[in-house]
């Protein structure tokens, strides 16, 4: 992770870090906190969708390649919930997928699930709160 910038005029923001990496999990989480965001973790897609489920989050920072259920396939179910809530277009959660592979067949097939945006790994900080900020 590279940056960290911090905008005191930013409003605290619900996000969900969702990594089957301990270790990027923690240093994720600990960053976006310093940021002054509220942050919730969940270490699979799975554990992601439950959380959403019974939870409100401005935002999802997904992991794509994880056991149990991989990040295209937990942001599918993510919308599904969604939709069936019916927030509207401004209830839509914004899902930033984490990546290391960024070919333009992953891009689409991220889009195509529902994800709003893309990092790819290292996470720079300031470019992750720029994405926020959108």
């Amino acid at each position: 992770m590279t940056g960290n910038s911090f905008n005191p005029t930013q409003r605290p923001i619900q996000i969900l870090v969702v990594d089957d990496n301990a270790i990027n999990l923690r240093l994720m989480s600990a960053a976006l906190t310093r940021l002054g965001h509220n942050v919730d973790s969940a270490d699979d897609g799975a554990a992601a969708v439950v959380k959403f489920a019974d939870n409100h989050y401005d935002a999802i920072l997904m992991d794509i390649m994880m056991p149990i259920m991989d990040g295209i396939t937990a942001t599918r179910e993510i919308r599904k919930i969604e939709s069936a809530r019916q927030t509207g277009a401004d209830g839509r959660t914004k899902i930033i997928a984490i990546t290391a592979n960024a070919f333009d067949d992953d891009r689409a097939k991220l889009f195509e699930a529902g994800m709003d945006h893309y990092m790819t790994k290292p996470v720079d900080i300031s470019e992750l709160q720029r994405l926020l900020n959108l």
